[in-house]
C-alpha cells in the first residue's frame, strides 16, 4: 500500500435546488475537460449565463449523470440540505518482480466538492439565489482554472500514448463516511485492488 498523499482541492458552494442537477454538471465537466489528458473533443454548456467547455464524449456524459442522479436522490433523501461528492485523479503503476509484474492505481489529486443545497418558495428569494448562485459559480469556475493553471507539480509523467493516461472516479460518501474516511478508504480500495499480470 502506497503512503502517498494526494493532491486535495476543496469546492463549496450554495445551489438553488431548481439548479442542482446543471450546477452539479458544470462543476463535475469543467474538472474533468482540465484534468482528463487525452485526445478530447470540446462542446460548450451553458448554464445560467456562463458558458462552460465541457467533453463530448457519451461515456464520460454517462458517467457524470449517473453519479449526479445517485447525488440528487442521497439529497433528495436527507434533510441535510448538504451533499458531498469527489473526483479523484489516479496513476497507473507497475512494479516489476522476479515472477511478473503487479499494476495499481495511486491517486495524485482529489477534488472534495461540497454542495449546500437551498430551496425558496418565494420567487424573489429564488431569483435572490439563482443571482448569487450565478455570481459563486462564476468565480468557482475562475478559481478552478487558476488551480489547474497553478498546481501542475503533483501532475505524474504521462508514459503512455493510449488513451487518457490517468483514470479516474466519481465518488460520494456513503451515510456513514466522513470526507477523510471516504477518501481513504477510496485509496485504500485503489491500493488493494492491485492485480498481478504475468
Amino acid at each position: 500500500m502506497s503512503h502517498y498523499q494526494p493532491v486535495t482541492f476543496p469546492v463549496e458552494l450554495t445551489v438553488e435546488r431548481v439548479l442542482l442537477r446543471e450546477a452539479l454538471q458544470a462543476i463535475l465537466h469543467t474538472i474533468l475537460f482540465h484534468r482528463v489528458f487525452a485526445t478530447i473533443k470540446p462542446k460548450d454548456m451553458d448554464i445560467l449565463d456562463l458558458t462552460i467547455p465541457t467533453i463530448d464524449d457519451p461515456e464520460v456524459d454517462r458517467l457524470v449523470e449517473e453519479k449526479i442522479a445517485a447525488f440528487i436522490k442521497a439529497a433528495d433523501s436527507n434533510p441535510q440540505s448538504k451533499g458531498q461528492i469527489g473526483v479523484m485523479f489516479y496513476e497507473k503503476r507497475t512494479k516489476r518482480a522476479w515472477y511478473g509484474s503487479t499494476s495499481s492505481e495511486v491517486c495524485w489529486e482529489q477534488w472534495a466538492i461540497t454542495i449546500n443545497i437551498v430551496t425558496n418558495v418565494n420567487e424573489k428569494d429564488k431569483q435572490r439565489s439563482i443571482k448569487n448562485m450565478e455570481k459563486a459559480l462564476s468565480s468557482l469556475f475562475l478559481s478552478i482554472l487558476r488551480t489547474v493553471n497553478e498546481r501542475k507539480d503533483h501532475i505524474p509523467p504521462i508514459t503512455t500514448s493510449d488513451g487518457n493516461p490517468f483514470p479516474y472516479q466519481i465518488v460520494m460518501p456513503t451515510a456513514s463516511d466522513t470526507w477523510g474516511s471516504m477518501f481513504k478508504r477510496m485509496l485504500d480500495n485503489s491500493a488493494s485492488s492491485s492485480s498481478p499480470s504475468v
